[in-house]
């Protein structure tokens, strides 16, 4: 970039003489910089700053966005003929022969389809790279529920390499050619399988794929070996299994809240990564869904038995938990890695011991909980719970977790009660695992209008670090936020 050499004032220069602009001095490339961090609608606004500026933005060669109304009455004709408006009328002036980046958010009606084939037909002359498009319907009577469609030269756009888009159409009827996109991500999309199929093998990069509410297909096959990652969240084909393919996939997620019956894994041979994290919406309490449940659980466990890293959410937890111990079969699992998110009963505390127990090659454990508040839990009632933890940990079928390292809690601030059951789980921890080095124990208030009590948590390292130790490197660290205490203290020991 090149550098601006500005002249200093002499003392005894004249002060009647006209100052200096020095923003009109500023190169070019400095100028598009700083374009580069703002919307059109800003970048048109610098025009009124010198008259260097007043045409500077229509060669903007990072952003072309359409503004944001959040007002209520967005939704209104006015709001239609503006977008038109600023798209003929921006579009017009520019002059830059590439943009790098396409971004609006805005409501849709049946009468925007034109002006909005018009700016993507700008992008793609343009050579864009990056697209992000959310058309949300309206909701009133007198704004119809309509859906854009996406245009077929979109789909044979190959210089596009991420993709983002929310609320939109697929007319998957011809060849797709996205050859250089590497991240996909579809909100509230309904396509079948083979639009599904047509989007895979038309792009062959692709190395993230994210679909976030979206229905109608039944199958997942990846063959391409640049797909690294795979997110399904909220899955809503509802009574229909969703099956995967992904025999060179590195990371895959399954979360959110699910209407089907669930998820079928067939080949992920060269998964690293695994996320289980999702709620099927089927109530638990139906016997015969409580062993397809079970069964569901079972099989993805089954097949990502050879993963590193493995979260566990708490549905899955609940799903095991209802299960017969007998029927419990689990594999041996190869993750070093392993997180746990739990809901304050605990209720999958016993379970999650028998996936510790399946897990001999783990060196570090990470537990996320989640609290309910109660009031009628005090510090007398510390080792009182209603669930025997410290009778379950030390049983003698426990078995020592000898590669275990690391083991964190995040802990949103829960009573004395739903601290119980982890307690008792770290005492064994700490008294059992000979290579543990660290317990760290991090308290984030999910409630920032509610000070945490430090008391709570004082009493928690006390408990802790009393306890005997069968490592004697193994470190005990307490974190709290300062919000509401003395101050922010950390005790390790």
């Amino acid at each position: 970039m090149d550098r601006i050499l500005l002249p200093r004032p002499s003392s005894d220069q004249d002060e009647t003489r006209e100052p200096m602009d020095y923003i009109s001095q500023l190169p070019d490339a400095m100028i598009l910089h700083i374009f580069s961090f703002l919307t059109t609608t800003e970048s048109i606004k610098t025009s009124v700053l010198s008259k260097r500026w007043r045409s500077t933005w229509t060669s903007n060669p990072y952003t072309f966005s359409l503004p944001v109304d959040k007002r209520p009455k967005r939704n209104s004709r006015n709001f239609i003929h503006f977008t038109e408006a600023f798209i003929d009328t921006v579009l017009s002036f520019w002059t830059t022969t590439k943009v790098k980046r396409l971004l609006f958010d805005v409501p849709f009606h049946a009468s925007m389809q034109s002006s909005i084939d018009r700016l993507l037909q700008f992008a793609v002359r343009h050579n864009f790279e990056e697209l992000s498009m959310t058309l949300s319907s309206g909701r009133s009577s007198s704004w119809p529920l309509t859906v854009y469609v996406l245009p077929h030269f979109l789909f044979r756009c190959t210089t596009l390499v991420s993709f983002h888009v929310i609320c939109c159409c697929f007319p998957m009827t011809g060849a797709v050619n996205w050859s250089s996109l590497k991240i996909l991500r579809i909100e509230f999309a309904d396509f079948d399988d083979d639009a599904m199929m047509r989007l895979l093998s038309g792009s062959p990069v692709l190395e993230s794929l994210e679909l976030k509410f979206c229905q109608g297909f039944k199958h997942i096959r990846v063959e391409s070996r640049a797909l690294k990652e795979l997110v399904i969240d909220s899955h809503g084909t509802r009574s229909l299994i969703l099956e995967i393919w992904a025999p060179y996939l590195l990371k895959l997620r399954l979360v959110g809240n699910s209407v089907g019956a669930g998820f079928k894994v067939h080949e992920v041979s060269s998964l690293v990564e695994a996320d289980l994290n999702f709620n099927l919406t089927y109530a638990l309490d139906a016997f015969g869904r409580v062993h397809a449940h079970g069964d569901l659980v079972k099989g993805l466990l089954q097949r990502l038995h050879h993963v590193r890293k493995l979260v566990m959410g708490s549905w899955c937890l609940q799903v095991l938990s209802l299960m017969d111990a007998r029927e419990l079969l689990l594999p041996s699992l190869e993750c070093r890695h392993l997180t746990f998110l739990i809901a304050a009963d605990h209720k999958g505390v016993p379970r999650l011991a028998k996936i510790l127990e399946s897990s001999p090659c783990l060196e570090k454990l990470f537990l996320q909980l989640t609290c309910k508040h109660s009031s009628s839990w005090s510090l007398q009632n510390l080792g009182r719970p209603n669930f025997d933890a410290e009778e379950f940990w030390n049983s003698p079928k426990r078995r020592i977790y000898r590669r275990l390292t690391h083991v964190k809690i995040v802990d949103p601030g829960a009573n004395l009660s739903e601290w119980e059951p982890a307690l008792s789980m770290l005492k064994f921890l700490l008294q059992n695992t000979p290579s543990l080095d660290e317990i760290a124990i991090n308290s984030a208030n999910s409630n920032p209008s509610k000070a945490i009590d430090p008391r709570v948590l004082l009493e928690v390292a006390r408990i802790i670090l009393s306890h005997a130790r069968c490592s004697p490197s193994a470190k005990v660290i307490l974190k709290y936020p300062s919000q509401g205490c003395p101050s922010k203290r950390t005790r390790k020991s």
